[in-house]
């Protein structure tokens, strides 16, 4: 068969929690700032958000980094 090959490129974005309050134990809040930001930009310039791989974790399991998944066809 003579098809078209399709090339999918893939990229990894690492985004780092930061904290956003303080409490005791589990009370801690992080967030993930830009995440949503970097999903946008990703999809305008057409790639696809496959999901998110978390890359460390802090010593009570909280995610402390993210990697967020691109793909696009070229």
């Amino acid at each position: 068969m003579g098809g078209v090959d399709v090339v999918k490129k893939v990229e990894f974005v690492r985004i780092h929690s930061d904290l956003n309050g303080f409490g005791l134990g589990k009370g801690t809040k992080y967030y993930f700032g830009g995440a949503e930001e970097t999903i946008k930009e990703y999809i305008e310039n057409g790639w696809s958000f496959e999901g998110y791989v978390p890359i460390q974790t802090r010593g009570a399991g909280d995610i402390e980094i993210i990697s967020l998944v691109f793909q696009k066809e070229e």
